[in-house]
């Protein structure tokens, strides 16, 4: 973990609510892994108190840049969203542990709701960039209007799948429908999730019935980041360990990222 100071080169909107941050931060970025996240000092006031924890969207090693997707809907994302360019930010990254590699040649399936998007963008870029062909992106949201363009989607992985809950762009449905559609024709592949967590629960039900591997990116209210409050714990399906959290995992440090069969889902 390291504690950077970073510039900020850009803040800008790209959806309705949601930024894009993009940071020169090249101690970070020569370290981070899809799947793993930092954490910014929005402001050196004493309010608020705490960080902000987001995952890595995009990383450029060779530039030194980092780029964060948020949705300003809490204190600290709204002021975040405030940042201007050539401000500095105090950032600790990267923190947590990221995916996993899929196996040569393995079909990788990325479900993403919300702002769960971006470590699955970083990760579909990254894969891409390692010539892994197989692979394929499916976002669902509210709205047409929360959804990121598909330019920006099609970017980190070309094949997109999009789903809206009223009908209004895509897929009038769940995400988890276009899922189905995809391990039916695809049964072998790998899934990578990130989102609310009932979408999650659903996705991870579906693979756990169908035999498919799956992991998950949790999002988790997190206090300090590098796993010393114990405020983002999340029940285990195994109570193996030692100690008083042995029925709990960490998010922060044990994860963000999960496979789908560690987590004990709730049932409904």
């Amino acid at each position: 973990m390291l504690d950077e100071e970073v510039k900020v080169l850009d803040n800008r909107p790209v959806a309705a609510g949601f930024f894009q941050l993009r940071l020169a931060a090249p101690r970070i970025a020569a370290r981070a892994e899809p799947g793993q996240f930092a954490s910014l000092r929005v402001n050196e006031q004493a309010v608020p108190l705490l960080r902000i924890p987001l995952s890595f969207s995009a990383v450029d090693p060779q530039g030194g840049t980092i780029e964060l997707l948020y949705e300003a809907r809490g204190p600290k994302s709204r002021l975040l969203s405030q940042v201007q360019a050539r401000q500095t930010l105090s950032c600790l990254g990267p923190l947590g542990r990221g995916f996993a590699p899929p196996a040569p040649g393995q079909r990788v399936v990325l479900v993403g709701g919300g702002i769960g998007l971006p470590p699955l963008l970083y990760l579909g870029a990254s894969l891409r960039q390692q010539g892994h062909a197989g692979l394929v992106l499916l976002a669902g949201a509210r709205t047409a209007a929360k959804h990121l363009p598909l330019a920006g989607l099609q970017a980190a992985v070309p094949q997109v799948g999009l789903a809206t809950d009223d009908g209004s762009v895509g897929h009038h449905g769940l995400v988890t429908e276009l899922l189905a559609r995809e391990l039916a024709a695809a049964p072998g592949a790998m899934v990578c999730a990130c989102g609310p967590h009932g979408m999650m629960a659903a996705v991870a039900g579906l693979c756990r019935r169908q035999g498919v591997a799956c992991q998950v990116s949790l999002e988790e209210y997190m206090a300090c980041g590098f796993g010393v409050c114990v405020g983002c714990v999340v029940e285990a399906a195994d109570e193996g360990g030692e100690g008083p959290y042995a029925r709990y995992r960490r998010v922060c440090v044990d994860g963000p990222v999960f496979d789908a069969l560690q987590v004990r889902w709730e049932e409904g």
